[in-house]
């Protein structure tokens, strides 16, 4: 052993392979969106966990019970419910109302202690 303060010596390719993982990684994302398509445009915002087409405050936030129960939307073809968790003790219920092709009607959402 020597007392002189030396770095080992590099290993060849190092650079080289970190390049090599970018572009893979910048290629993958590439065909990740060509395969996939792009992705869809980020809804209105969120109530509690839910995230909505619709959020309160919007003409078309009609409530839990009103969407849930299709109240002001006769002509709908089907609503969407599904459920989150906010917190360790809260949990949320969402709704959406739809007409054909999936076209977003209403929301509503509930949370509530669990």
């Amino acid at each position: 052993m020597s007392d002189t303060d030396e770095r080992p010596p590099e290993r060849s390719g190092g650079k080289t392979r970190r390049r090599i993982l970018g572009t893979i990684g910048a290629g993958g994302l590439a065909t990740a969106a060509a395969v996939f398509g792009r992705s869809a445009p980020a809804f209105a915002g969120n109530y509690g966990c839910c995230n909505l087409a619709f959020t309160p405050g919007s003409s078309r936030y009609i409530g839990w019970s009103s969407c849930t129960s299709y109240r002001l939307c006769p002509n709908c073809l089907g609503k969407y419910i599904w459920y989150c968790s906010k917190s360790p003790s809260m949990d949320c219920g969402c709704c959406e109302l739809y007409s054909g092709n999936y076209n977003w009607q209403y929301s509503g959402a509930t949370c509530y202690y669990a």
